[in-house]
Parts: structure tokens; C-alpha cells; sequence
């Protein structure tokens, strides 16, 4: 499958919360104490799977997801420059995905084909040191997609907005709803690896989710999702059950599993 802008969004839609990933996969019955750095996050139907460099950053991050890559699994490059920071991302699709930093902090990102051609730009927006938003446009400069943040007092995002283009003014957006959250106070392992997953769309909180609330544009609950975390002795999670309830429809659960190196 090639890059399919109606698609893609639905990697930020889906995992603003990093919560559709977790592990659902085999592990050993005797294993060492898991340290923070996430190996794979697996569940029925979506996977992400780290490599490291030797200096400990990412230098690849494999992706399947049943909206954005349609079951395929799809890998990205991770190169970076001689500050340390991400010079670019190259998926096997034929997606370069290049990143401009001011200040040390990411500001945009272009998503081009590898002959150059742009296909949307991502422009990220900040306010007390904190992810604000993020905006898409397209080739043409038009909206797209808008991504709102709210935090609590731990730094984990309270509440996102989404926001789609007005079809009746299409240089402007009209909200598309919104999703809130509640957090444990254990360590969420993808938040290790946030400058990578940012570039790709992903907003990772210190902690992990204990549940959401998503509601439409006029306010009305369209599903709820709880879990139920199981944790190692340092914290991180190794195993949970998510909940999820869409109303007039049978609760659905998934178990959920973690692996670390």
C-alpha cells in the first residue's frame, strides 16, 4: 500500500494516546526486570516495533495498522543530524518525512515523496513549553487536519479537540469533537521515544490512560474506553484489559501486553 493521505490521519486519531498499541503477543514465563525502553507494541490488529542505535535512539520503527497501512507492515528510517536531532524519516513506501527544529524544538515537518513532491505539512504550535497543537495542511496550503491539547498538572493531555476543513470555507476548520482522559501515575514507555512518534502524528503522555470519553462536535458521547493495568516492580505496565463501549452496542475487551529489552 502507498501513502493514503484519508488514511494516515488515522494514526493521530486512533493513537493520540499511544493506547492502541500496547503488546498483545507471547513472552517468556521466567523474564528479567523490564527497564523502560519499549521493544514492541503489539495488539490484534496494530504493531510497533523498535531498533535502536548503540547511543540508544531509534533507528527504525516498524508500523501496521489496520486504518493507516491497511494490515501492512510499514518501516521507517530514522536518520539523524550531528546535533543529535532527526534529519529525517524514510518510510518503504516512499514517504520522506523531514523535520525543522528551532531552538531545539520540533516546529514543522514536510511529508514528501523521495522524488521531492510535498504532500502535507505539519506545523507544530507550543505554549509553556508544552505541544499545543498540531496543524496539517496540504500541498496547497489549504487545511486539512487540527490537532487541540489541553494538559493536566502531571503534563498528560486532559482533553484533545480535533478539528477537520470547513467544507463551506475552505481555508478555515470547524471541530470534529473531542476525546478526554484520566491517567494512571506509572511510566508510560513511549514516552521515551516522543521525539520519533511526533514526527509520525503521535502526542505520548508520561503516563498511561486509564480511560476516555469521546464525544462528537455537538458534545454527544460517542464511546468510552477503560483499562485495567497489571505492572512490574518498576512501574511500567506489563499487561492491561481495554474496555471499550460504544453506545447501543455490545462492550468489546482486548487484552493487552508489554515487551522491553
Amino acid at each position: 500500500m502507498k501513502f493514503n493521505l484519508g488514511k494516515a490521519v488515522w494514526l493521530l486519531v486512533i493513537t493520540v494516546s499511544a493506547s492502541s498499541f500496547f503488546i498483545s503477543c507471547k513472552k517468556p514465563t521466567s523474564e528479567p526486570l523490564p527497564v523502560t525502553k519499549i521493544k514492541t507494541v503489539v495488539s490484534t490488529d496494530d504493531e510497533l516495533i523498535f531498533e535502536y542505535n548503540s547511543n540508544g535512539t531509534v533507528k527504525t520503527v516498524q508500523l501496521r495498522n489496520s486504518f493507516v497501512t491497511s494490515g501492512d507492515l510499514v518501516n521507517y528510517q530514522v536518520h539523524y543530524n550531528q546535533q543529535g536531532k532527526i534529519s529525517e524519516i524514510i518510510s518503504d513506501e516512499d514517504i520522506r518525512i523531514v523535520p525543522v527544529y528551532v531552538e531545539g524544538k520540533l516546529k514543522e515537518a514536510a511529508f514528501k515523496t523521495l522524488a521531492g513532491d510535498l504532500l502535507l505539512q505539519t506545523d507544530y504550535a507550543y505554549l509553556d513549553e508544552r505541544l499545543k497543537t498540531i496543524t496539517i495542511t496540504t500541498a496547497a496550503g489549504q487545511p486539512w487536519m487540527r490537532f487541540g491539547f489541553d494538559y493536566n498538572a502531571q503534563g498528560n493531555i486532559a482533553k484533545t479537540s480535533f478539528f477537520v476543513q470547513d467544507p463551506l470555507n475552505p481555508n478555515q476548520f470547524i471541530s470534529s469533537g473531542t476525546v478526554a482522559y484520566t491517567y494512571d501515575a506509572k511510566i508510560n514507555p513511549l514516552n521515551e521515544v516522543n521525539d520519533v512518534l511526533h514526527l509520525l502524528w503521535l502526542a505520548v503522555n508520561p503516563n498511561n490512560i486509564l480511560s476516555e470519553i469521546h464525544k462528537d462536535r455537538d458534545g454527544l458521547l460517542e464511546e468510552t474506553v477503560n483499562y485495567n493495568y497489571q505492572y512490574h516492580s518498576n512501574n511500567t505496565p506489563k499487561s492491561a484489559v481495554m474496555q471499550s463501549t460504544v453506545p447501543g452496542q455490545a462492550t468489546e475487551n482486548v487484552q493487552l501486553f508489554f515487551v522491553y529489552f
